[in-house]
């Protein structure tokens, strides 16, 4: 096994699977198996669940590959931190529940 593998290549591994045993798997279509493979953010932790069964990995290696490859993907990181910088957060503080109201 190589130190730093894909996602792509944990998948593909020793090349048991194709692209129709994924797809049956997940139950998705061939355009979101590619879309999900090249970025595995996009894969709900039940997908890499599932996954991980099938090619007989740990979780959490699927995991880190995907993180990693995540991490790299630049125009992916873009997309995060736009959607996170529209965050406003809590604009107005909870209110106080005064010890004599909890009764």
């Amino acid at each position: 096994m190589a130190a730093h593998q894909t996602f792509s290549q944990l998948l593909r591994e020793g090349d048991r699977f194709t692209d129709r045993d994924f797809m049956r798997v997940l139950s998705i279509g061939h355009p979101s198996l590619k879309r999900k493979e090249s970025d595995p953010s996009q894969l709900t932790i039940g997908e890499v669940v599932l996954l991980a069964a099938l090619v007989e990995k740990p979780v959490s290696q699927l995991l880190e590959a995907a993180a990693r490859q995540a991490s790299q993907n630049k125009e992916g990181a873009q997309q995060r931190e736009a959607a996170v910088s529209q965050a406003e957060g809590r604009k107005y503080q909870r209110r106080q529940i005064k010890p004599s109201e909890q009764d």
